[in-house]
């Protein structure tokens, strides 16, 4: 008994792809379990393709937590919020002062860039 390693192989001989040339539709017996012969098979629910462009979606699909428009006004809200709490603390090097400057700059931050920044 000799080994045929699955591969091209001579027309008619006992490795996997032989006999199939490049044009030819697969076989039953190569199509994946619960597909048709001719359906390409998905991937299962829940597990993300590896070269897909779409983005990783939550445990029911729900998409992102935060969009994009979000997200940049509450990324540049906490900025200028530790900017006015390091700026309060070293000049008053007091960090509850500190701490109560850096609030009214993160929400007056985040109501200016909610205005300006075009949604």
């Amino acid at each position: 008994m000799t080994y045929t390693p699955p591969g091209p192989g001579p027309v008619g001989g006992t490795g996997g792809d032989a006999g199939r040339g490049a044009g030819q539709e697969p076989s039953v017996r190569d199509a994946a379990p619960g597909c048709s012969p001719g359906q390409v098979p998905q991937a299962a629910p829940g597990r993300q393709d590896p070269v897909s462009p779409h983005l990783p979606q939550g445990p029911q699909g729900e998409g992102p937590l935060l969009g994009l428009r979000s997200a940049i006004i509450l990324m540049l809200g906490i900025l200028v919020a530790t900017a006015a709490g390091v700026l309060t603390h070293s000049a008053q090097q007091d960090p509850a002062t500190a701490a109560l400057a850096a609030g009214g700059a993160f929400a007056g931050g985040v109501l200016f860039f909610q205005k300006i920044i075009a949604g």
